[in-house]
Formats: C-alpha cells, sequence, structure tokens
C-alpha cells in the first residue's frame, strides 16, 4: 500500500503494540472498556498525522487476533479489507483526511487471519487536540449477523420479486385491510386483460373478478386464519366475460410490516378442456378398444408383456384376457414366423409400425394372415405398445383367389390361344391384343387403328361376308355375333380364324361397341377333317378287326353294335346280338369274373388286357383277353370292349415255359430246372439226414462225331444217351442236360455212411459207363461213345448248388485228363489242381502285356541239300516266378479261355516282322522260304480274321506268299463253308495253307477235297513208330500218295532219327522239321543258324 507524503497524512495502520497497554491510558473509564468489552465491541483511537491507530482487546478480537496477546508485527487497515471493498473504503478515508464529515457509520468486510471474512461497523467523531491536532475516537462492532440476516432479506425480497414477476402463474398481491390490488404480474394482465396500471391500487371487487361470490367471501375469512394457503377451485371473471377455470391459492403474508394477500392463480381451463377431451377420448378409445372388429392389445415395451386385449383378440386369437394378460407374445407362441416380430419391434422403435403383414398363430394353431398397426404411448408412466392386428386371410384368400381366377384367364386365354378385340363403332376405331394381331398377320403387338387396317390381310369376299354378318346382326337385333374368315399370310398360306363378339348399344339403341376373341381354328378344321377320316378308319377297323369288338351302353349293358370277330369268337350274329345284353345271352362262361371286371372298371375307370373265359354258343370254352374303355357316342356313355382269342397264345405260352426250364433236344432239365431242384434237395436231405450224389458226364471226342458226321447225327446220340440216362435212374432222381455233350444225373435220397454211399455211387457210375459205352448203329454208322464222369457227394462235397456243380466239373475234368471213359471222385487235391489252372489262367492274362512271351522258329529243310526253306513259328511261356512252361501246358488254356484270339494275333504279327527283316537282312529268300504259322479254331472263327491276317502282313511288310497259315481239321469241320470262303479271300492275297496233323481226326476225303490247301502235314504220332510199326507205316504212303492224287505239297514233322528220315525219302516226302535237324530255336539263335548256312 502506498504510503503518505508530506503533504497528506498516511492511511491508518496499526503498530505493534499491547492494547492492555493503550486501554491503561484510559484510567478514568475502565468501567465502560469493561462494558464495551463484554458487549463484543472495541474503542479504538486513530492519530490521524501519524496514521497510527490505537485499539482495545476487544477491537483487536474484532479483527481475528487474540485479545491477550500483543500485536507482534504492523498492520495496514486496508491490507485487511478485500480488494473488491478497498476502493469504497480509501474513499471514505480520504474524505477524513480532508476534513470533510462522512454522515453514516463506515461498514466494511475484513478478512481474518484464518481466511474468514466478517462485517464491521465502524462509528467515530473527529477531535482535536490541544495543540490543534486531529484525531477521531470511536467505536467498532461486528454486525456480520446483522448484515447476514440483511443480506438474506434482500435476497428474499429479491427472488419474491423475481418469482412475482417471472412465474408463469398468475400471481395478485392484494392488501388485506381494504382489497386495495398492491401488484400484478404479467400474466394478470395478459390473462384478464387488465392493464397493471388500471388496476393497480383499486379495490379487487371492482374488477367482477369471482364469478361466485360465496368463492371470494371464503377466501376473506380464512386467510388470516391460517399459515398454510387457502386452495380452492374458482371461477374467474375476465376483462371480456370468459370465465376462467382455476385453482386459487391464496397466503396471507405481512411484508414490511403491512398485511397482505399473495394470490396465485393456475389456469386450468385448458386442463379441464383437455381433461374433458381426454376423457371423452378415453370413453371413445374405450368403446373402440372394446368394440372395434380389430384385434388389439397393448403390451409393455420393455418387457413385452400383455397390458389388456380387446374381446377381437380373444375372438380371432383364442385367448382369453385373463390368460394373455401378463404374458408375453412368445410364451402364447403367437408368432408364425420369429422373424416377424423383429421386425415388428425394428418398426416401432423407428416410429413406422405401419401396415406390417404378419402371419400367427391361434390357440387351435391355426395360422392367420395379418395387417400390424401401432405406436408408443404413455400408461401410468410406462411406455407401452398399442398394437392393433386386423385379420386379412380372407382379403389375402379371395386376392389370391382373384389373381388366380386373373391368371387362369389370362392362361385360359393363352392356352386356348385367343387374341381379344375391342371396337369402338362411332369412331370406327379398333384395339386388338397382340395375339390378335399376330393372327391377323401383322406384328405381335397390342394394335391400336383405324377397324379396316385391321382388316387389310383378310381376303375381300370374306371382308364382304365380314360386313354381311354384322348388318344382319344389327337388323334382328341380335347381340351376340360369330363368324368365321380367313387371313392371307406372307408365305402366302391361309389362317382360318373365328372370331365370337358381343354387341352393345348406346341409350338410343345405335351400336355403340363390339368386343370380341379370335382364336385360330385352323388346326382345329384340319383335327375334324382326320376325325372325319380317323372315324372312317375306325369304322374299318372296327369291322375288319380279327378281334372281337363290341360297343354297348353303360347303364343297360345292350349292345349297340358288334363286328365280324364277335362272331368269330361266339358263333352269334349281328341281328341276333344287338339290343340284348351279355347276361341274356350267357356269353361268359364264369359270372364271377364278369363280376371282377366290372369292378375293376368301377374303381380304375378302365380295364386292360383282363384274361377271362368266354363261351362260345356251342358251348366251347376259350380264353380271351378283355379290354374295356368307357366312350361317349351321340351323347350317351357307352363301353368299348375289345377280347381276343388267347387260347393258343396261352399254350404257346406254356410251351415257352416249358422250354425255359428244359433242353429243346432232349426234353431234359436245363440248367435252370436242374439248379432250382438241386436246392430243393440241398434242404431236404439236409432234413431227413440223408446223402446225394451229382454225376457230372460228358462224351468223349463227341465233338468228332458233329464235326465227321454231321449234327444230326449228333443229335441223334445225344437223344440216345438221354433214353439210356432216363432208364438206367430210379423216378425220384433227376437227368438233365446242359448242353453239348454234357449231362448231370442227381442222385437223391442215399443212405448210410460215406464209404457206403461212395460205394453205392461208384457201381451207378459204372454202371451207366458201361451203358453209354455199348455200341449205336445210326444212319449205317456204327458208333462208341464212352463217357468221363465226375462225382461230387452232396453235402459233403458242398452245400451250394454251385459249388457241387463246380466240384463235380472239376472230377469230370480229372477224370478226361486221365484218358477218359473213366469215373473219378472229387477229392480236394482235384480243387487245388483246378485252382492251380485258374491261378495258370490269370497269369496268361497278364503275360502277353508283361512281354513274358516269346517266339522260337523251327527250321523245316529239304532233306535233298539240307537247305532250310521254312521255319515254323512257335510260342513259347517264360514265367517270371515258375520259369519256362511247357507249351502242353499253357496252349490248351489259352484255347479254352478265349486268350488265344489276343496272342494268336501277337504271335502272327511277331513272326511276320521277324521274318522281314531276316528277308531284308538277306538271310532268306522270298521265293522259296515259307513262314508258317498255326491258327487256332478260336482265331480263324473271328469274323474279321482274314482282315487281321492282311493288316499283320501290311505292317510288317512281308510278302504275301511267304506266308502259310497251318490249320487243323477242327477248323475245317465246324463250318465248312466259312473256312473255305476264308480261305479263298486269304488265297487271293497269296497267303498258302498247310492241313497240320492230318490223319489224327475224323475228315472225310470230300472234306479234304473242297478245301484250297497247298501242303498236308505228317503228324508226328506216325512218323515216331513209322519204322517198326507197320499201320503207321501204311498209314505214311496212304497220305503220300493222297497227296499226289490232290496235287499237294508234304512235309513231316517230329523227325528225330535218321531210319525216320530214310523211310519218309523213300516215299517220296522230302521236306520235315524235327530234333534230328534241329529243335525250335529263339529267334537271334534262329538268325545265327541261317547265317551260317549262308556262309
Amino acid at each position: 500500500m502506498a504510503r503518505s507524503t508530506d503533504q497528506t497524512p498516511p492511511l491508518p495502520h496499526i503498530p505493534a503494540m499491547d492494547p492492555a497497554e493503550f486501554e491503561q491510558t484510559w484510567q478514568d473509564a475502565p468501567r465502560l472498556l469493561a462494558a464495551l468489552n463484554g458487549a463484543h465491541l472495541g474503542t479504538w483511537y486513530w492519530d490521524i498525522r501519524s496514521g497510527q491507530v490505537n485499539w482495545s482487546r476487544g477491537a483487536q478480537a474484532l479483527f481475528g487476533l487474540d485479545p491477550n496477546r500483543p500485536v507482534t508485527r504492523e498492520l495496514h487497515y486496508i491490507e485487511l479489507i478485500p480488494e473488491e471493498e478497498r476502493a469504497e473504503v480509501l474513499a471514505k478515508f480520504n474524505a477524513i483526511l480532508k476534513g470533510e464529515q462522512i454522515g453514516n457509520a463506515l461498514r466494511h468486510r475484513i478478512r481474518w487471519p484464518d481466511g474468514s471474512l466478517h462485517w464491521l461497523e465502524i462509528t467515530g467523531s473527529l477531535q482535536r487536540e490541544a495543540d490543534g491536532r486531529p484525531r477521531m475516537f470511536g467505536v467498532i462492532r461486528d454486525i456480520s449477523a446483522q448484515q447476514e440476516r440483511a443480506e438474506a432479506l434482500r435476497a428474499s425480497e429479491e427472488r419474491f420479486a423475481s418469482l412475482f414477476r417471472l412465474s408463469p402463474d398468475i400471481m395478485m398481491l392484494v392488501r388485506y385491510d381494504n382489497s386495495e390490488i398492491v401488484e400484478v404480474n404479467q400474466h394478470f394482465t395478459h390473462a384478464f386483460g387488465w392493464n397493471a396500471s388500471d388496476i393497480l391500487g383499486r379495490p379487487i371487487h371492482e374488477l367482477n373478478l369471482w364469478v361466485h361470490a360465496s368463492q371470494r367471501d371464503q377466501l376473506r375469512q380464512q386467510a388470516p386464519l391460517s399459515r398454510e394457503p387457502v386452495i380452492q377451485e374458482v371461477q374467474l371473471r375476465t376483462r371480456g366475460g370468459d370465465i376462467l377455470d382455476g385453482v386459487l391459492s391464496s397466503q396471507y403474508i405481512e411484508l414490511q410490516g403491512e398485511r397482505l394477500v399473495l394470490c396465485t392463480f393456475l389456469d386450468t381451463s385448458e386442463r379441464k378442456r383437455a381433461e374433458n377431451a381426454l376423457r371423452a377420448s378415453e370413453e371413445k378409445f374405450a368403446k373402440a378398444f372394446m368394440h372395434t372388429p380389430d384385434a388389439v392389445a397393448i403390451t409393455d415395451r420393455a418387457t413385452g408383456r400383455f397390458i389388456e386385449v380387446n374381446p377381437s383378440f380373444e375372438q380371432q386369437f383364442g385367448w382369453s384376457s385373463a390368460e394373455a394378460v401378463g404374458r408375453t407374445s412368445l410364451e402364447l407362441g403367437i408368432w408364425a414366423d420369429p422373424s416377424d416380430r423383429q421386425r415388428m419391434l425394428d418398426a416401432a422403435q423407428t416410429g413406422r409400425l405401419n401396415n406390417l403383414e404378419v402371419r400367427l398363430f391361434s390357440r387351435d394353431g391355426s395360422v392367420t394372415s395379418n395387417l400390424l398397426f401401432g405406436g408408443e404411448i404413455e400408461l401410468n408412466g410406462t411406455t407401452c405398445l398399442v398394437l392393433t392386428v386386423r385379420n386379412i386371410t380372407e382379403q389375402r384368400a379371395q386376392e389370391q383367389a382373384l389373381n388366380e381366377s386373373r391368371q387362369r384367364l389370362r392362361l385360359a386365354l393363352e392356352s386356348a390361344d385367343l387374341g381379344t378385340w375391342d371396337w369402338h363403332i362411332p369412331s370406327s376405331r379398333l384395339f386388338a391384343s397382340a395375339r390378335a394381331s399376330q393372327l391377323h398377320g401383322l406384328e405381335s403387338l397390342p394394335f391400336e387403328g383405324a377397324f379396316l387396317d385391321f382388316f387389310r390381310q383378310v381376303p375381300m369376299e370374306d371382308r364382304h361376308s365380314l360386313r354381311q354378318s354384322y348388318q344382319s346382326l344389327v337388323a334382328e337385333h341380335r347381340s351376340h355375333y360369330q363368324v368365321t374368315y380367313r387371313v392371307q399370310l406372307e408365305n402366302g398360306g391361309l389362317r382360318f380364324l373365328e372370331s365370337t363378339a358381343k354387341l352393345q348399344l348406346d341409350d338410343t339403341g345405335q351400336p355403340q361397341r363390339m368386343v370380341g376373341t379370335l382364336v385360330d381354328i385352323s388346326e382345329r378344321l384340319l383335327r375334324e377333317q382326320r376325325l372325319q377320316a380317323s372315324e372312317e378308319k375306325f369304322a374299318k377297323a372296327f369291322h375288319s378287326s380279327p378281334d372281337a369288338i363290341t360297343i354297348t351302353e353303360r347303364d343297360s349293358g345292350r349292345y349297340i353294335e358288334v363286328n365280324e370277330g364277335f362272331t368269330r369268337i361266339t358263333g352269334y350274329l349281328p341281328d341276333e346280338v344287338v339290343g340284348r345284353t351279355a347276361f341274356e345271352l350267357d356269353i361268359w362262361a364264369y359270372p364271377e369274373e364278369r363280376v371282377r371286371m366290372i369292378e375293376h372298371l368301377t374303381q380304375q375307370g378302365q380295364v386292360l388286357h383282363m384274361e377271362m373265359h368266354g363261351r362260345h354258343r356251342d358251348g366251347e370254352v376259350r380264353l380271351v383277353d378283355v379290354s374295356v374303355q368307357p366312350i361317349e357316342l351321340n351323347g350317351v356313355p357307352c363301353l368299348l370292349l375289345t377280347a381276343r382269342d388267347i387260347s393258343e397264345l396261352k399254350q404257346a405260352q406254356a410251351q415257352v415255359q416249358h422250354l425255359a426250364y428244359h433242353d429243346a433236344l432232349t426234353n431234359l432239365p436245363n440248367r435252370a430246372l436242374l439248379m432250382d431242384r438241386l436246392t430243393q434237395q440241398i434242404a431236404l436231405l439236409k432234413r431227413h439226414d440223408l446223402r446225394g450224389a451229382l454225376l457230372f458226364l460228358d462224351l468223349d471226342h463227341f465233338k468228332h462225331i458233329n464235326d465227321s458226321l454231321g449234327h444230326p447225327v449228333g443229335d441223334s446220340v445225344l437223344r440216345l444217351v438221354t433214353a439210356r440216362l432216363e432208364a438206367s435212374v430210379r423216378l425220384e432222381d433227376t437227368v438233365a442236360r446242359l448242353g453239348g455233350d454234357e449231362f448231370v444225373v442227381l442222385l437223391s435220397g442215399l443212405e448210410g455212411k460215406r464209404s457206403e454211399v461212395t460205394r453205392h455211387v461208384r457201381q451207378v457210375a459204372d454202371k451207366l459207363r458201361q451203358l453209354l459205352a455199348e455200341p449205336m448203329l445210326l444212319d449205317g454208322h456204327r458208333l462208341q461213345v464212352t463217357p468221363s464222369i465226375g462225382v461230387a457227394l452232396i453235402p459233403d462235397h458242398g452245400n451250394t448248388p454251385a459249388d457241387l456243380l463246380k466240384r463235380a466239373d472239376i472230377a469230370l475234368y480229372r477224370a478226361k485228363d486221365s484218358g477218359r471213359n473213366a469215373i473219378q471222385l472229387f477229392r480236394t487235391t482235384m480243387q487245388d489242381a483246378a485252382s492251380a489252372r485258374l491261378r495258370l489262367e490269370n497269369d496268361l492274362r497278364l503275360a502277353l502285356a508283361r512281354g513274358e512271351f516269346e517266339l522260337h522258329f523251327q527250321p523245316q529243310v529239304d532233306a535233298r541239300d539240307g537247305k532250310v526253306v521254312g521255319a515254323e513259328a512257335l510260342l513259347r511261356w517264360q514265367h517270371p516266378q515258375l520259369g519256362p512252361q511247357s507249351p502242353a501246358q499253357f496252349i490248351q488254356v489259352l484255347e479254352e479261355s478265349g486268350l488265344i484270339v489276343e496272342v494268336g494275333g501277337w504271335v502272327l504279327a511277331e513272326a511276320c516282322h521277324f521274318c522281314s527283316r531276316l528277308m531284308a537282312d538277306g538271310l532268306v529268300d522270298g521265293e522259296r522260304f515259307s513262314l508258317c504259322v498255326n491258327i487256332s479254331p478260336r482265331q480263324f472263327r473271328q469274323h474279321d480274321f482274314v482282315d487281321r491276317v492282311a493288316s499283320s502282313l501290311r505292317n510288317s511288310q512281308l510278302p504275301n506268299a511267304m506266308l502259310k497259315l497251318e490249320i487243323t481239321e477242327g477248323i475245317v469241320i465246324q463250318n465248312i463253308d466259312d473256312t473255305v470262303g476264308k480261305m479263298l479271300r486269304l488265297k487271293k492275297h497269296g497267303v498258302s495253307f498247310a492241313m497240320d496233323d492230318f490223319g489224327t481226326g475224323y475228315s472225310s476225303l470230300t472234306y479234304l477235297k473242297r478245301l484250297p490247301v497247298d501242303m498236308l502235314k505228317i503228324d508226328q504220332s506216325f512218323v515216331r513208330d513209322a519204322t517198326h510199326d507197320p499201320n503207321d507205316a501204311e498209314i505214311i504212303r496212304a497220305i503220300v500218295a493222297m497227296a499226289r492224287s490232290l496235287g499237294l505239297a508234304l512235309i513231316a514233322e517230329g523227325v528225330e532219327q535218321q531210319d525216320q528220315l530214310d523211310f519218309l525219302q523213300a516215299q517220296g516226302c522230302h521236306l520235315y522239321q524235327g530234333y534230328l535237324f534241329s529243335k525250335p530255336l529263339p529267334l537271334e539263335a534262329f538268325r545265327e543258324l541261317l547265317e551260317r548256312q549262308r556262309a
């Protein structure tokens, strides 16, 4: 704080001092000081020139200092005052320093050391000392409490004034004593129409506010008696005469010593009107809620629980209000589609819950389509949803029915291929559908234009006919119109249209409009023509059919028409039948069949191929196949019945059925019937603990009889064998033929131990073997056929037909392998041998692909000069595990399995390629050397055999004349014509043929003369013993003579000794092959042989 200058006295300050010492200077007034201190007043002395202030202990306490302790440091008075009040205090101090008088006490706040603020009131008077020095004495007191009360009063009065002025309520202040209006707020003037200046100071009764004086008097009496506000529902009148309803709250108060009444008026007119309107609205809502045909529900928005539902809800969904309220829609299971509930909640959230279509369940499980409307409301402080559910199931059904009707109409028009048109007659404007335009030969678009433009494709004569038909329609006052006309198409053709329409007249009876349809009847006309032709054809078919055809009335059963086929089957003429019934004629042999036919017709609407027994008029019963179709003839329901005589057919079917299970040649059971009987026998033998046996027979060398003597002789042999077998077994035994020369004898019901049964079966088998081996005289031929027999015991050798037949076949195979004309009982070791053969066959199937086959060439030599003139290609097999395999073992398997076709093709191709390379290398002469390749019967029987040989020659570039194919008598005899044909085709290519193993079979000279062979090959079985067996020597001489007579070349095989060769040369056979010269050689060894010979 600034210090004083010489001219200006300093501001007051309190020096460091002890107030007790200051009080001692007042010895003349101790009691006064005690009184002041006791009254919490302080005294002070201010030396104006020095600025020093001394105070009493009471004053020191008022400044927040301990009155019993000295002030230890100097205090500047101004610094004790809050900054915001210092200016005012300084102004007063400066006035005092200037010698001016201040009228009122000085009041301001000071800050105590603890930071709190306190109000002080300082009073004093200016005096001068004897020396003329100015000084002030005074008293100081704490007025904080008074200031707080005054401030509270001031704030209260300000709040009252603000409340009075700003309150939204109507307020008025009235003197109680004289009822004069002291103050009104702006809401009073606005509500009652009085200006404040017009009414202030006037008695309130002059305003004529109270509609009811009693309410005013009641207020006057009660207001001063109650500390609580007097609250009344009153009606007050405005300046303009309007009546306001409201609540008047009147409070008796005293303000600044004056008795007043504060009146607060709450205008409830609008609220009452709203309440009345709400009451009316609620009544209307209640009526609407209860009586609306829509289902209405109120739900808690937060929980979804029903608060209230209306009767329509109960009726529509089946839950009573008591059952629904308090539960949620999920608990009731009302949503057919749960996603609909979420859609409803989302729509309600956005405030757009309107026309939401949902499907809801009723209590009985039925589903309805509904529209959902709703919105949020507040109900007793709870946010709720009001949901209106409008059942639109019937509406949707009607809409669907309407849509379906429209769809049906559209489909009907489309399916009927109809076009539509609408002719406005006064303007001659015509509107037509796209189909109608198309039918008229125009673009396939809707037409709108002049009437004549629409008909421009119609021929002129048809237009004239249309005009006449229309004129007749109008003249005859008819409304319906139908006409047929033609349209000329771009391609020159004509389309026939039928137009059907209805004429509409205006109020004066003049033609106004014509609406109709168009349909293309070209196909219909064509169908009618075809129908007429069809009817003519039907009439012809009806009368010319070999089947019996009748037309009868459905209700009466009387014949309307019958054809000649009916006469043939029944013997009745048409004149004897028409007008009568089948019952009268007794056509059906068994009435129950007729009843069954009628029942089937009633249930199925038709009868198709029902077998019945008809009776001829002569009494003969015939089996007929009956079909019945309902037809309509001239509007009369009829039945068209067709009956075919199937007596002979059934006999033929029975025969076919017999043939299906019997051999056609011998009439024995075939394989199918045998397997069936074998199945039955296995079960029967097991049930009775008996045994049986299966004898598998095969005729030895029967094929040679067939091949040499022909199939008729072979068939006779089979029939004779059948007769012998059937004569040799019991009635309970079965003889069956499996095909070819294979027979099976099934022996059943054999008693005894296995050894006894085995012995008995062997005896039966041996008896059959001997019986079949007896000579036969057939067509001048004396034949002797021996059987090989394989035996399997039941059940010892199998429990299924397949197993037994397989094991009997294995035993048969072993019997053949052991020399034929033998009997073999199945043994397990035979199964092993069969399995080994199967493995051999499987290995053979892979051998070609794996490259396990190889060729060996055995040289063919001219004994006259020792030159190699040819070679026979021989197949060898190097098994990867078992090593080299004998051709005697695997060639037969190749033949039986059919693999010989593929392997034989490989042999031919490989032999041709190798021989071609030999010729290219100059080791063989193409004109003298022959490549001999064996051909199996299966190879030769292939339909493309000739093409395969030609392909091998072409691919190898081997000259055709070098190839010589070796065939056996088996190939020749099977089909002589096919054999000769293929040989001749190959001969044209230059290929030659040799007859291999000649003399070992049953070939005749007749066959030999027909065959285009070039060489005969003498079998090694004759060569082997020719030098010491006269028979073999004589056979060789005969073969040589035969070859000379037929002009055929000769070669002998199997020549192993010099004396054999000498004998052959002596007979004139100079070509040979055999170990005497060389065994079969691998290809490279054969090449080396040729190279040595050339060297």
